[in-house]
């Protein structure tokens, strides 16, 4: 079955769908203004196998790469087919969702790599990542209030500002 998904971001653009849209046997309109897209998501639990869902452009269906990357595996394990008119894709008879998928999977890597990059670079100007370590001061007075077993883990927390699993790590070492 052809499925049409509508969510344009023009209103005058939803009296001008194109022929293949107004094709198909049912045509799902998302407005603009709701919160979401409950009736793709809808939609993406109900494809059949052999189902082409049918789109104007990419953009309105998907937010974003990864959302995109997400709705393609969704077709793709369902079994259904992607035609977006004017991107000029049908996943039919190519291998769009393979494509898809390598595309994935290098924007993992770029972003895999910039981030060793920068820290790396952070490395060689002595910055560390995570979170600032807490002033030994604090620490140390921690430490003291807990071994002299006058406070509770509570009142330590409160007076040093250092959280009961920090005041354990560094009980250990």
């Amino acid at each position: 079955m052809k499925i049409a998904y509508i969510r344009e971001f023009v209103q005058e653009k939803w009296r001008q769908q194109p022929p293949e849209i107004r094709g198909c046997e049912t045509v799902i309109e998302e407005r603009e203004d709701v919160q979401g897209q409950p009736l793709l998501e809808e939609l993406l639990e109900e494809l059949q196998p052999g189902d082409v869902l049918v789109v104007r452009k990419l953009y309105s269906l998907a937010n974003s790469t990864k959302h995109l990357i997400e709705i393609c595996r969704n077709l793709k394990e369902k079994q259904a087919a992607l035609i977006s008119i004017e991107d000029s894709i049908d996943t039919r008879g190519d291998s769009f969702f393979q494509h898809l998928e390598q595309i994935a999977n290098f924007r993992k890597e770029v972003v895999g790599e910039r981030t060793k990059a920068g820290l790396s670079a952070a490395k060689s100007r002595n910055r560390t990542g995570g979170r600032p370590r807490k002033p030994d001061r604090n620490v140390q007075k921690a430490i003291d209030m807990y071994r002299s077993k006058k406070y509770t883990i509570a009142d330590i927390t409160i007076e040093t500002g250092i959280s009961k699993t920090t005041l354990y790590r560094y009980l250990q070492e």
